[in-house]
């Protein structure tokens, strides 16, 4: 087995362990399912700035290009934000995924499938391959495992234990506008909202999230009834989705945590791909510092500094709307749209760094009656 033990074959698990790789580590990555990319459980809508920064060529792996969203508040308020250019990608989760694993086996990582967590216990991890356990000797553990992550019910156990949202999606055909995401705020989608993300004209990925101890199926089926009744449904699926605020321990002994199993995911949106794989590289840098140079791995957190900047504004910002009454939301929509958000977004805005639009409405004095909210929520 590798110097590095990684739990979770995604591509922030994957990315991780290619990162280490290059840096001249025996890497193991364990993934349970025996596909790399199955079983489906994300919209798959990542931004163009995010990838941008991250230097990563999504190939094949693009189904489609949005250019803006369109905002619906529960009583029927709505904003527009568009842009010329692409703002973010509509990817397959499969082929994207695969373009990760393929990377790691290509730099030398053992890639072991079928491979399933039971517990860790200080430097030994028991796992489950194809039916048959055994004991591996572990130097340094990631645990990259998604949301319901056992490395981190087993060493974690406290950790934003109840702070998720569950969440139900279908892909169907219809009529709709492959240049715009749709986010629609009702009672439909209690403690959270629904999305549409085209994949073109005619196919869309529809889904919401609810909060704990909601039926998210049944919360579907009301949004589709009331919202998009002419809908032939091809394909279902359900995940559970880490909403919470940044977490201040993400490290423990020798195991550390990335993606959503250490809930670096958007609280806005629920969208993990970007941060997750940012956190990985943060995540890499600090094991191959310990290793190399003695460096603490509870150097993690700092290194995560600039990720944990923006997750914090997206929990803020999660926190205020949820706080909102329906009618004080549409009172909020309707006051941006007058007070011409649509286009200052439309320029400023990034759906991955609230930070930056939020400091430049200060120097716009259109914008100085929506401080009050802004500030509210900061």
């Amino acid at each position: 087995m590798g110097v590095i033990n990684i739990i979770g074959g995604g591509p922030i698990g994957l990315h991780c362990a290619a990162l280490l790789a290059e840096e001249g580590f025996e890497t193991s990555v364990f993934e349970e399912h025996p596909n790399i990319g199955r079983p489906v459980q994300c919209a798959g809508l990542v931004s163009s700035t995010g990838i941008e920064e991250l230097g990563i060529a999504l190939g094949n792996s693009v189904v489609n290009e949005v250019k803006g969203a369109r905002i619906f508040s529960p009583g029927g308020q709505s904003l527009e934000i568009k842009k010329k250019k692409t703002v973010a990608y509509v990817i397959d989760r499969v082929l994207f995924d695969q373009m990760f694993y393929k990377k790691a086996k290509r730099l030398g990582c053992d890639i072991r499938l079928e491979s399933k967590l039971i517990d860790v216990r200080n430097n030994s991890l028991f796992m489950q391959t194809k039916g048959r356990g055994e004991f591996i000797k572990s130097q340094i553990t990631i645990g990259a495992d998604g949301a319901h992550s056992i490395v981190r019910h087993s060493v974690f156990p406290k950790l934003f234990e109840k702070q998720f949202v569950q969440a139900f999606q279908v892909r169907a055909t219809g009529k709709f506008d492959k240049d715009f995401v749709e986010l629609h705020f009702g009672e439909f989608a209690p403690g959270f909202f629904a999305w549409v993300v085209p994949e073109s004209n005619n196919v869309a990925r529809i889904g919401l999230g609810v909060r704990p101890g909601e039926n998210a199926g049944d919360s579907m089926k009301e949004f589709l009834k009331k919202k998009k009744p002419n809908i032939r449904i091809l394909s279902k699926s359900s995940a559970l989705i880490p909403i919470a605020p940044p977490a201040k321990e993400l490290v423990s002994g020798n195991v550390l945590l990335i993606g959503d199993a250490g809930a670096q995911t958007k609280a806005t949106t629920g969208g993990g791909l970007v941060f997750g794989l940012k956190a990985a590289k943060a995540c890499s840098e600090t094991v191959s510092n310990h290793l190399k140079h003695k460096k603490p791995l509870t150097d993690y957190v700092k290194n995560l500094q600039k990720v944990n900047k923006e997750l914090a504004m997206h929990w803020k910002l999660y926190s205020y709307i949820q706080g909102m009454k329906p009618e004080q939301f549409d009172s909020l929509i309707a006051k941006a749209k007058n007070a011409g958000v649509e286009e200052f977004l439309s320029e400023y805005g990034d759906m991955d760094k609230p930070s930056l639009f939020m400091k430049k409405m200060l120097f716009k004095p259109k914008m100085w009656g929506l401080l009050p909210a802004v500030l509210k929520s900061m």
